[in-house]
């Protein structure tokens, strides 16, 4: 019985690779649509503002792409890398929106989420490197 458990966990790995390696291709494929938009709108003169979304958006697709490579390598979900991912996608909403034009309560909001993401990215490497310490 437990040698068709692990052959069933076998298979359903390699699945699971399938699935993932597919949504690499997927994020490569929108990082250079999104980088050729964005050679295209700088040649043609855009805002700045649009410029540094389109920016901010490649950065979120690039640690997606990077958090997806990890879980390849090493079959494990990367926190680190999802805190990273959550504080720079917060960012780029700010700055989309404009930091004047966005509510007082959703700025203290998104001021502890984003202080609470740190927190989290702080101290999620401290429990790896304990573990790896005492392994």
């Amino acid at each position: 019985m437990a040698g068709r458990n692990r052959t069933l966990r076998k298979y359903l790995d390699f699945v699971q690779d399938i699935i993932v390696l597919g949504l690499c291709v997927a994020l490569f494929m929108a990082m250079l649509i999104k980088l050729f938009h964005l050679g295209r709108s700088m040649l043609a003169g855009t805002d700045f503002s649009v410029v540094i979304a389109d920016i901010l958006f490649i950065l979120v697709l690039i640690e997606l792409f990077r958090l997806l490579l990890i879980y390849l390598e090493e079959h494990r979900v990367s926190v680190s890398t999802m805190v990273e991912v959550g504080i720079v996608a917060t960012l780029r909403e700010v700055l989309l929106k404009g930091a004047m034009q966005v509510d007082w309560r959703q700025m203290l909001a998104l001021c502890a989420f984003i202080v609470t993401l740190g927190v989290v990215l702080r101290y999620a490497g401290v429990r790896l490197e304990e573990q790896e310490t005492s392994g």
